[in-house]
């Protein structure tokens, strides 16, 4: 029995041996390679991680960038916004968007664009033209970047119904209807809404059509110093009534 029993354990001794030396032998020829692709796995996963990162940190840093540029109300930041982030979601368009918009704000307001509010100047007609041209421009940018998708709608929606401010801005009413069709062609089937209002619009347009005509300086001067005359109709018949009555001794 005992010499079974240290013959078994001297066979498993050369067993554990030699897995031993084959597990070495495999670490010298084949382990270099195997650590090397692990090494890789690892470097790669933290490259993505510190990429992901980086690329979460630059979108927030181009979307802070946006609402920055658009609390100051100056289309020159918007339009830095668009270009210098292009590449983030949907900024480069509303970037244009918001840049147009400053550029009509200051058409309605009949006010130049300041960036400080105190020493803004009235409109010359001359500014006018050039801010309706960079408005209309940015706008048709817009247009342009749209890729007639679903998401897009509502951007390329909003630069055609620029787009047609414009034109009603400078009087081109028949411009100002391409548009509005425009809009609905391209929002009847995703946003029914949006083409309904650019209809309602379209019906409006004979308002811009007619002329309006304003009274000159002399006439305006005329009727005011006209006399108003009394009117002898009276206002309240029952009192007359009772006048007649009292007159008749009744």
């Amino acid at each position: 029995m005992d010499r079974d029993r240290l013959k078994d354990i001297q066979t498993a001794d050369l067993s554990e041996s030699q897995v031993n030396e084959d597990f070495v032998q495999w670490l010298k020829t084949k382990g270099p390679n195997y650590l090397l692709i692990i090494m890789i796995v690892i470097a790669g996963y933290l490259f993505f991680i510190n990429y992901q990162q980086s690329k979460d940190a630059y979108r927030a840093e181009a979307w802070i960038a946006y609402i920055e540029a658009s609390s100051t109300g100056l289309p020159a930041s918007n339009e830095d916004i668009a270009q210098t982030y292009s590449d983030v979601d949907a900024l480069q368009s509303l970037g244009l968007l918001s840049a147009a918009d400053g550029y009509m704000r200051s058409v309605i307001s009949g006010q130049t664009l300041e960036s400080n509010a105190d020493i803004a100047t009235m409109l010359t007609e001359e500014d006018r033209s050039f801010y309706l041209q960079k408005a209309d421009g940015l706008y048709a940018k817009v247009i342009e970047t749209d890729n007639n998708s679903d998401e897009h709608t509502i951007l390329a929606v909003s630069g055609m119904n620029g787009r047609a401010a414009v034109a009603e801005s400078k009087g081109d009413v028949e411009s100002a209807k391409r548009f509005y069709e425009a809009v609905i062609s391209r929002s009847k089937n995703t946003f029914p809404a949006l083409a309904a209002q650019a209809q309602s619009r379209i019906d409006s347009l004979d308002v811009l059509v007619e002329k309006v005509v304003l009274p000159t300086d002399a006439e305006v001067t005329a009727r005011n110093n006209q006399t108003l005359q009394r009117d002898p109709t009276p206002i309240n018949t029952t009192i007359d009534g009772l006048t007649d009555l009292s007159e008749s001794g009744q």
